[in-house]
């Protein structure tokens, strides 16, 4: 049993050996959601407590007096000069059918860019046409929208994915 000797292995040697054996954590912030998702091909790990971008934001708020509400984004959203970040709207309300139009935006530019941080909507409810209306300048001066005031209104915003 006189045979060569295996050399000593250290401490250092073996936590060497480990950490070439297993995932290392991952060293940058995962990207936000894509519209194509995909595999990725890095060997790190992402840790348990990482988050991912929010690309949509939401705010429910009901209209004011005037049918209007402004919303102060949460975050500002950046896009190309000119350009306007997508914004949805969905109406919770059994009336008449409202339609929701922005009004307004604020933002700055610069370099390029356009920072938006709040818009300005206004509600508007449709109407139907009297049963006495008999003219046709009755008609062509009628207006089909009224202010739609304490309706209450989801908006939501996105930051431009292409």
């Amino acid at each position: 049993m006189g045979g060569p000797s295996a050399p000593a292995l250290t401490a250092a040697m073996v936590q060497d050996a480990v950490a070439q054996m297993l995932p290392q954590p991952a060293i940058a912030a995962p990207p936000a959601a894509g519209l194509d998702g995909r595999l990725g091909t890095t060997q790190r790990f992402a840790l348990e407590d990482h988050t991912h971008a929010v690309r949509v934001q939401r705010m429910a708020r009901t209209t004011a007096a005037d049918g209007t509400l402004t919303w102060v984004f949460a975050r500002p959203i950046v896009v190309t000069a000119g350009d306007v970040p997508p914004l949805a709207y969905m109406v919770e309300d059994t009336g008449s059918p409202v339609v929701v139009q922005v009004v307004g935006r604020t933002l700055t530019t610069a370099g390029g860019q356009d920072t938006h941080t709040a818009v300005t909507v206004r509600a508007q409810r449709s109407r139907t046409l009297p049963a006495t209306l008999v003219s046709l300048a009755g008609l062509v001066g009628f207006d089909i929208f009224q202010v739609a005031a304490n309706v209450r209104v989801n908006l939501w915003a996105a930051d431009p994915t292409q």
